[in-house]
This record gives C-alpha cells, structure tokens and sequence, in this order.
C-alpha cells in the first residue's frame, strides 16, 4: 500500500488541524485522482492506495498514530477501496466522525453483495489482454465523465495495475470466504444508480443487511470523483 499526503498541516502548527480526511481509493488508484478534491479549511487529506500488498501491523499503528490526534477523523473509501479500509482499519482503536463506503463493499467479489465472481473474472481476463479503455468506458458512464476522469486519471503503469487486480482478487476472496455483512466502523453508504462495475443491487443488499444508513445517487456512474466537493457534502451531511 501507498499513503500520500495531499495537504498537510505543519507539524510546528498542530493548532490549525481542524480534522483530517483519509481517501481509499479503489483498484489502479493514486493520489493524482484525488488533488482536485475540494476540503473544508483546516483539514488535511490522506490517500491510500496500491493494494499489491497491505500493511503489517506495525505500519498500521504507525498510521494509526498519525491520524490519532486529529480532533475530527473522516474516512471515504471508494470502490474496492471500501474493502481495503475494512481490512487496515477494521481493528483500529480510531473513532471516526464519519465513514462513509462510496460505491462498494467489503465483499468485493461476491454474486450477492458486490460484483458476481463470473463478471470478475471475464474483467480480469479482458484487463490482462486489451488493457482498461473498455472498463474506464463503463467506469464513467459518460464521454463528459470519462473527460473528466482522464484530467486526474492515475500514471501507474498497466503491469502494476494489474499485479494489483491479481492481488485483489487473490485476497478478496481469502477474507471474504464465509463472511456475511456487518456494520463494522461504517456511518454510511452511497451507491450510484448508474454503476456499471458494482451492481447497485448488491450493494443495496449489503448494506440493508448490515443496517448501515445508505443513500442512492440515481445519476452516479461507478466513478464518482467527477464532483470535487463529494468529500465536502459527505462530511456536512452526516452532521
């Protein structure tokens, strides 16, 4: 896994932290898709990201002490991000202001609650041979979307993207054997009415289960990083 800063408050001026947002983003993420992401004043942002491996125990509580001081803690997770921030974060002592799952679950690769393994399968097998145009296509929904994803879009190369797509696969179905939903640390969910990678009904079905409050964005492709004050309304919705 990778953590960049994308703002950061000196530590000489802790005074001026109001809180901290850390962004999860999904498969084939970086920090690039999350720079023009617009945050209330005084809050940091973290992202994470590159899910090739996950962190030990000790880097966790390394992040965990990073993050502990922060008077306000908000935490997005997007796409297979949802199920990253389920396993660095599921057995953290932090409290978080808000959690919010966006388009995902912490099943990924599941016929009931996130994206059936046969669909999974065939997008693996697809990546690995004409690489992503067609998956970013149905990622955005949209030419105006897609337009706006390539002005952010991620330069990790396709052989590391898709080292990661193995390995999410490989670890995904590991954790999630025999797992049902759970509210875990989540506050809420948003799914898109328009995603074309996570059916909308499986993720409803998840976190109806779990009991966690969710909310459908009826015009929302997958990719929903289109809207630079997303983290902004979640953090001012949820209070």
């Amino acid at each position: 896994m990778q953590a960049v800063w994308i703002t950061r408050t000196p530590d000489s001026d802790p005074a001026q932290r109001r809180g901290v947002v850390v962004f999860v983003a999904g498969w084939a993420g970086s920090d690039e898709l999350a720079r023009h992401l617009i945050l209330p004043e005084g809050y940091d942002l973290l992202c994470l990201f590159d899910y090739r491996t996950l962190p030990a125990d000790p880097g966790k509580t390394e992040l965990y002490q990073l993050l502990e001081p922060y008077p306000e803690r908000h935490l997005a997770a997007w796409s297979f991000g949802v199920w990253a921030a389920a396993q660095i974060f599921g057995d953290s002592p932090l409290h978080w202001n808000t959690a919010t799952a966006i388009n995902g679950t912490p099943l990924p690769i599941s016929d009931d609650y996130g994206i059936p393994r046969r669909a999974f399968a065939v997008t693996v097998r697809s990546i690995g041979g004409a690489g992503t145009g067609k998956f970013l296509e149905r990622m955005c929904s949209t030419p105006e979307i897609l337009r706006e994803y390539y002005r952010h879009r991620s330069t990790r190369s396709l052989e590391e993207i898709y080292d990661e797509l193995l390995s999410l696969q490989r670890e995904a179905l590991a954790t999630g054997s025999g797992a049902l939903p759970a509210p875990g640390f989540w506050t809420a969910a948003v799914i898109g009415g328009r995603d074309a990678i996570f059916p909308p009904e499986n993720m409803a079905r998840y976190w109806g289960e779990a009991g966690v409050p969710l909310t459908t964005v009826e015009t929302m492709p997958h990719y929903p990083l289109f809207d630079p004050n997303i983290l902004i309304r979640l953090i001012h919705e949820a209070r």
